[in-house]
């Protein structure tokens, strides 16, 4: 039997736009994508995830693993919380949907995945994606994306949420039924 999974993506970003809030509970159809508006603080998986990213970030926890292996950069105190961003979150709406049929970071067309930023128009000086399926809630999406007890290499993740250059975010979420993803 095939199950309902969640497919997350999320992106990062140091922008210079305006946030804008949602007050909305329901999950209504975005007319110019068509997919449910799925990237607001009023949907609970999402906002799951942004309250862990930010409190990951302003904690204790807030520390990777360097590329020797050996050493870490500790970066508790240095960082701030992130900032809910509507244009990010509409691209993150966008790769969400996207990764439930092509579970990468290039887009279904070949192209990069942070061209959907351009698409939404979003303009950022750095940015980063991280995405996830077959995770049942946003608490458990960010419990994976932190990659504990992984070297350098296994914490792109933890590394993103992390990065001190970016100031705000954007989830979203997409639950396909039916999905082979788990």
């Amino acid at each position: 039997m095939k199950s309902i999974y969640k497919f997350i993506a999320l992106f990062f970003a140091l922008l210079t736009l305006s946030l804008t809030g949602c007050s909305s509970d329901e999950k209504e159809k975005d007319s110019a994508t068509g997919l449910n508006s799925v990237g607001s603080l009023s949907d609970a998986d999402v906002k799951a995830c942004f309250d862990a990213v930010n409190a990951f970030r302003t904690g204790s926890e807030a520390f990777y693993t360097n590329a020797d292996n050996s050493t870490k950069t500790f970066l508790v105190g240095q960082l701030s919380a992130l900032a809910f961003d509507e244009k990010l979150a509409q691209a993150a709406k966008i790769r969400a949907e996207e990764i439930s049929s092509s579970f990468e970071h290039t887009r279904p067309d070949g192209t990069s995945c942070f061209t959907v930023l351009k698409q939404v128009g979003a303009t950022y000086g750095t940015c980063g994606e991280n995405i996830a399926a077959g995770y049942r809630t946003g608490s458990a999406v960010f419990t994976g994306w932190k990659e504990d007890n992984k070297d350098y290499s296994g914490q792109g993740h933890r590394r993103n949420m992390l990065g001190k250059n970016f100031t705000k975010i954007g989830i979203a979420d997409f639950d396909k039924k039916g999905s082979n993803y788990g």
